[in-house]
C-alpha cells in the first residue's frame, strides 16, 4: 500500500510569542517569520489564562490577512484549560493548534472531534485547521508515530535534533547534556523515522533556549537539517533570520538539482533510466530528490531562474 504524504503549506520558521502580550503578537509579524505561535500554555501563568485567551483571539482577528501561519499551543487534556481554549481561538484566521504534554492518540483523535464541532458550528471549513502534537515526556515521544496517525490534521511534527536540553522531554528522559553535545541525537532520530513512517514531511528541527547565541542557532538548525528538518521554532526574533536561510535550500542546491532534472530528462528522452553526473550515477530516485529541493524554493518564494524540461516519473 501507498504511503500518503501530508501535504500542507511550507514553512522555515515559526517564532513563539507569549499569548499574554497583546502588543507583542501584533507586531510579531514584522520579524519575518513564515509562523507564529500564540502561546497559552506555559508563557502564561495560570491566572493570567483568561486574560491571554481573549488577547490571543484579537490578535488572530487583527492580522488574519497575514501571509503567515497563526497558530495556538493550547493547554493541554486534562489541565481544565482546554476547552476554554478551543472556544476563544477557533475563529477565522487561525490555522492551527498545538497540543502540550501529548501522551495517547486519544488525546489527538479527541481535539480533532472537538475541533470539527467549533468549525461546523462556526462555519468555518472543515478539517482545515491542523493539529501539531507536541510530545514532551518519554512515552510520547515513544508513541509519536500513533500521535501522528490519530488525525488527519497532523502535518508537521517530530524533533530531528532531539530535545531541548533541559525542557520536558529532556528531564522526562533523563538526560543531561548541552546545546553543544550530541547525546540527544538518537532520540531525535527516532522522531523522525516515526514522523516519516506516518506520512509527515513537515519534520521540526531542534531549537535552543539560549537567546544571544546566534552562532549556535545556526549549528543547531545546520545539524537537524542534515537529520531530516524541514523547519524549526524560536522564542527569540533575532533567530528567524537564521532558521529562514538555514531552512531555505542554497543557490548551490538549487542549481544543482535543476542540472539533475535537465540531464535525467535529456537521458529519458534517449531511452536511458539512468546516467552519469560528474562522478555519480543518476536515476529516478535522485530526480526526486531534486524536485523536492525545487518544491521548497518555490514555496518559499525563490526563483529557480530557469525553465525544466517536463519528465513523468515512473510511480514509486
Amino acid at each position: 500500500m501507498a504511503q500518503t504524504i501530508r501535504e500542507s503549506r511550507w514553512y522555515r520558521s515559526m517564532l513563539y510569542v507569549p499569548g499574554h502580550k497583546l502588543d507583542w503578537m501584533l507586531k510579531a509579524p514584522k520579524y519575518g517569520a513564515d509562523a507564529l505561535m500564540f502561546d497559552l500554555e506555559d508563557s502564561v501563568e495560570v491566572g493570567h489564562k483568561a486574560g491571554a485567551r481573549n488577547s490571543v483571539a484579537a490578535a488572530i482577528k487583527e492580522l488574519c490577512s497575514g501571509q503567515f501561519g497563526r497558530f495556538v499551543r493550547l493547554n493541554g487534556w486534562r489541565t481544565g484549560c482546554l476547552l476554554d481554549d478551543l472556544h476563544a481561538v477557533v475563529i477565522d484566521g487561525l490555522d492551527g493548534v498545538a497540543l502540550a504534554k501529548t501522551e495517547d492518540s486519544e488525546d489527538i483523535a479527541a481535539l480533532d472531534l472537538v475541533l470539527g464541532e467549533l468549525e461546523r458550528s462556526r462555519g468555518l471549513p472543515v478539517g482545515r485547521i491542523e493539529i501539531c502534537p507536541h510530545a514532551e515526556s518519554a512515552i510520547g515521544k515513544y508513541k509519536m508515530y500513533h500521535l501522528c496517525m490519530a488525525s488527519q490534521r497532523v502535518k508537521r511534527a517530530g524533533c530531528s535534533g532531539g530535545p531541548t536540553p533541559g525542557g520536558d522531554g529532556a528531564r522526562s528522559l533523563g538526560l543531561q547534556f548541552n546545546d553543544t553535545t550530541d547525546e540527544g541525537i538518537c532520540f531525535g532520530a527516532y522522531s523522525v523515522l516515526q514522523a516519516r513512517a506516518a506520512g509527515i514531511i513537515h519534520v521540526e528541527g531542534a531549537m535552543t533556549a539560549r537567546l544571544d547565541d546566534l552562532e549556535l542557532v545556526r549549528r543547531i538548525g545546520e545539524k537537524s537539517k542534515r537529520m531530516g528538518a524541514s523547519w524549526a521554532s524560536a522564542i527569540h526574533p533575532s533567530h528567524i533570520p537564521i532558521i529562514n536561510e538555514v531552512y531555505s535550500p542554497s543557490r548551490d542546491e538549487i542549481n544543482e538539482a535543476c542540472d539533475i532534472v535537465s540531464v535525467v530528462a535529456e537521458a529519458a528522452g534517449r531511452g536511458e533510466s539512468a546516467i552519469r553526473y560528474g562522478s555519480t550515477m543518476l536515476d529516478y530516485a535522485h530526480v526526486r530528490t531534486a524536485m523536492e529541493v525545487l518544491k521548497r524554493a518555490e514555496a518559499t518564494g525563490i526563483d529557480l531562474g530557469k525553465v525544466l524540461p517536463k519528465l513523468e516519473l515512473p510511480p514509486l
